[in-house]
């Protein structure tokens, strides 16, 4: 923090500001110092203003070596809050929506000064994302040859490593879905071709909520400025974003369906069949099932320690981070799950045993065939196979979280018991989410009183 010293002498008053910057290799402060003075008359009230503001611009000078004055743009101060949010250490995943929103919001205001900028016209921002197009950017490839007959004989992963996409990839052209351009013009340069798709737009609007996160980010920006003095006002919180869509009840298995489901799992490979139950009775997140290791497993106790989340990212690759919301939980689990994961880790030591020197100790309860870890988005896929293997609607990979969710809220569980299992950052986000349940859980506990209390009086 910088530190101010006034100054009063012959020559009226100034200012001398100094940033501390730690120490040096031999123990010496480094200091950095910088003399203001007023260029114009002023009052004692707004010389303590201006100099606080000088001080601020000075200190993230240093620190950062970026300067701004009354002249920055949006584009250029939003760079700037974007680097903080690097410093700060945020999320991988955050910082690229970061810059996804940003490069959205930048097409309109990008250019303006931070001075300049209205609430009407972020309101106008508003409502041009909310147009038809304003997706415009969001191009895809759509297969016009039949893929399946094309790579017929070809090892699907060998032609995957050789176009350098994932094999996911070529399993969605071959059930006739677009890939992204990039995608497809690897795919196009490894089979030595130029007609094997067609580009499609998105002519869409911007969802609602996609409008009030870019809302957020413009808020954040401006908020900073407002904080550095560099203007009077955050103009985003005078803005009005559209109105957020009301939540609509979460996809779930009905019992009936369940059962289905976990008939079907029971008759799975004991991998395919750990990793799956696992999902039905903790209704943990994707990433943080493929983040789960031997040693958070306390065959004991009979529970789980969640406290990271794989996550996979097209420029990182796979790498481990902590959960959603940053929070470490424990999860008990049934006998029936425990016994499971017993028979799977002997299953798991012979496959360590075959092969050798190839495997990689990474701890990980479910691991690619070498050991090393698994790309969670390779999840949907096996779940996605694992439904037409057993002539099951397809269903999301949230769907076995929101089904555990509803059962235990239908079956009179507390909501703060369930958001601690969900690993909710508040039980509020349990009730947004499964308010549907929790109602279910009010007309059970009013027929249970009606039955043992009213008809009891009524014999």
């Amino acid at each position: 923090m910088a530190s101010i010293r006034k100054i009063e002498g012959k020559g009226g008053v100034s200012y001398k500001i100094t940033v501390s910057m730690g120490r040096d290799a031999h123990d010496k402060q480094i200091r950095h110092y910088k003399t203001w003075k007023p260029e114009r008359p002023m009052t004692a009230r707004q010389m303590e203003k201006e100099v606080q503001r000088v001080a601020i611009e000075f200190e993230r000078e240093i620190t950062i070596g970026f300067q701004a004055d009354n002249r920055q743009t949006f584009e250029a101060y939003s760079d700037y809050v974007y680097s903080l949010m690097e410093q700060r250490g945020d999320k991988p995943q955050t910082l690229v929506t970061v810059k996804l929103l940003l490069s959205r919001v930048n097409e309109y205001i990008g250019h303006m000064k931070l001075t300049s900028i209205r609430p009407q016209h972020l309101n106008a921002l508003y409502r041009k994302l909310a147009e038809p197009g304003a997706n415009r950017w969001r191009v895809w490839a759509d297969p016009i040859v039949d893929f399946k007959k094309l790579l017929e004989g070809q090892s699907l992963r060998g032609f995957a490593e050789k176009c350098g996409v994932h094999h996911q990839q070529i399993m969605r052209l071959i059930d006739g879905k677009h890939v992204s351009q990039k995608t497809a013009s690897l795919i196009e340069k490894g089979l030595g071709r130029n007609d094997l798709f067609r580009l499609i737009g998105d002519d869409k609007p911007l969802a609602p909520k996609t409008i009030r996160r870019c809302h957020s980010l413009i808020r954040i920006v401006l908020g900073q400025a407002e904080k550095e003095m560099i203007i009077p006002y955050n103009p985003a919180k005078r803005a009005t974003p559209p109105p957020s869509r009301p939540t609509r009840p979460s996809d779930c298995l009905q019992p009936e369906q369940l059962r289905e489901f976990i008939d079907a799992i029971e008759r799975e490979p004991i991998e395919i069949q750990t990793m799956l139950m696992l999902f039905v009775v903790t209704g943990c997140r994707r990433g943080e099932i493929y983040a789960l290791k031997w040693e958070n497993v306390d065959f004991a106790s009979g529970r789980i320690k969640i406290e990271h989340s794989l996550n996979y990212l097209p420029h990182v690759g796979v790498y481990e981070g902590e959960t959603k919301t940053s929070n470490t939980r424990y999860i008990s689990l049934p006998q029936e799950t425990v016994s499971l994961l017993i028979i799977y880790r002997a299953w798991q030591a012979e496959r360590r045993l075959s092969e050798g020197d190839q495997w990689i100790e990474s701890g990980y309860v479910f691991t690619a065939k070498n050991g090393g870890h698994k790309n969670p988005a390779s999840f949907n896929g096996i779940l996605r196979n694992f439904c037409i293997r057993h002539g099951l609607p397809a269903i999301n990979p949230h769907t076995f979280r929101h089904t555990a969710a509803s059962i235990l809220l239908s079956n009179g569980i507390d909501v703060l018991t369930v958001s601690k299992m969900l690993g909710h950052a508040a039980p509020s986000t349990t009730l947004n989410v499964y308010g549907h349940a929790v109602e279910e859980a009010k007309r059970k506990a009013a027929e249970c009183i009606s039955d043992t209390i009213l008809k009891k009086k009524n014999a």
